[in-house]
């Protein structure tokens, strides 16, 4: 079945090539003036250009594409789908169908199916060129750097992102990095425009998470924040520490910080239970000391143990503010602002896809994207920790989660 498809899927991209070539794309007229060089150049763009180093790689006929994830994260499969959503929609991919996929693998299997007629080329997704950085060891990780049948790299968190930028010498294709916290921070790209190789685009956002951390406390302007991270620079960096270290000063406020190991979203039971006992205890010890919480990244992976965990924060009247999503605001947490967004990050990825599928070297593509910020609350959790918010901080939220439903 599916050698049926991928011949059908050929036939398909054959015809469209014939048809282009007799139609006379760009205006030229079967038979006229410079038919002859318009069948030539139609004829070049199905040459097999893998080695011929003088031809860039939006000029080849098949752009193919592969994806290099840090895990299986839900926020990166959010701004996958998203993606491909907009490039099914404006025509640029085909045969794509688009749904609410439950992890990467089946997004992208969905998207290795589709059929991708882009400007300057077709963008094939190669169904087994799918990597994750948490799983492979060094051996394997070599393979993938030395690949040759490879154009371009969707990748996705900042352990993997630096990973490429460390070894850009050994690569030759090209890697756009998405999903990662201060990309400049990072070490992935050295600015809003400059790159440390030729080979990397990323998304910049240097100042997310420090607006997050002056909006919370613009509503309330906090003494004590607590903070649980992993205990490495990538998690320093992506759970917003370092922002807080950085602002503590200006602002007057003191950061109280606990060490855990983070919750693997595909860790066994045993593993999931240990690390919410060690997430519990240091809850514990920050309670005594602190009058908000900041709820990493990576430290909660199951919503619905949320209220549990958090329950001493609310006895305590502390306030908990998550860095994560508006699910787990829903879930228990009292704020989240959202500052970065996987749907709009993927219309951003589609958009800079299609740019370099028409030809838009991978150096000079705009880098730079901020998400409009959006306030939720959870009043449940507001009141159990008698937490007193102006009118103002309720006229300006965006979501407010109540026991009747969202407001």
């Amino acid at each position: 079945m599916n050698g049926c498809r991928k011949f059908s899927q050929k036939c398909i991209v054959l015809l469209t090539v014939l048809t282009c070539i007799l139609s006379g794309c760009a205006g030229i007229i079967p038979g006229g003036p410079g038919a002859a060089e318009k069948d030539q150049s139609q004829v070049s763009l199905i040459r097999d250009y893998k080695d011929d180093p003088d031809i860039s790689k939006q000029e080849k006929a098949v752009i193919r594409v592969g994806a290099f994830r840090g895990e299986d994260y839900s926020y990166w499969n959010d701004e996958l789908k998203s993606m491909a959503s907009i490039l099914y929609q404006n025509g640029t991919i085909s045969g794509y169908q688009p749904r609410n996929y439950p992890d990467m693998d089946e997004t992208w299997e969905a998207l290795s199916e589709s059929t991708g007629l882009g400007a300057g080329g077709r963008l094939e997704f190669v169904p087994e060129y799918l990597f994750t950085y948490d799983h492979m060891n060094a051996l394997e990780l070599d393979e993938m750097l030395k690949l040759d049948d490879i154009d371009l790299m969707l990748t996705f968190g900042t352990a993997s992102g630096r990973f490429l930028t460390d070894n850009a010498d050994k690569i030759g294709y090209d890697y756009m990095v998405f999903g990662a916290t201060n990309t400049v921070a990072s070490g992935i790209v050295k600015s809003e425009t400059e790159r440390f190789n030729d080979h990397s685009f990323a998304l910049v956002d240097t100042t997310e998470t420090e607006r997050m951390i002056r909006a919370v406390y613009d509503i309330c302007p906090f003494e004590n924040i607590g903070v649980v991270y992993e205990d490495n620079q990538d998690a320093y960096i992506y759970s917003g520490v370092g922002d807080l270290d950085r602002l503590s000063s200006e602002l007057g406020f003191t950061v109280h910080k606990e060490c855990v190991d983070e919750a693997k979203e595909d860790a066994s039971e045993e593993e999931r239970d240990k690390h919410y006992e060690e997430l519990t205890a240091a809850y514990e010890r920050l309670m005594p000391v602190i009058d908000t919480l900041f709820v990493s990244t990576g430290s909660i992976v199951d919503n619905d143990r949320i209220e549990a965990l958090l329950e001493g924060m609310y006895e305590h009247g502390i306030i908990t503010v998550t860095q994560e999503s508006e699910d787990q605001c829903e879930s228990g947490c009292m704020m989240y602002f959202m500052v970065a967004n996987a749907e709009d990050d993927g219309v951003f990825m589609a958009q800079t896809m299609e740019e370099y599928c028409a030809g838009v070297p991978i150096t000079e593509l705009e880098q730079v994207f901020i998400t409009e910020p959006k306030l939720f609350l959870n009043y449940e959790t507001i009141k159990k920790t008698g937490t007193k918010l102006t009118m103002k901080a309720y006229m300006t939220a965006d979501t407010i989660y109540t026991a009747e439903g969202v407001r």
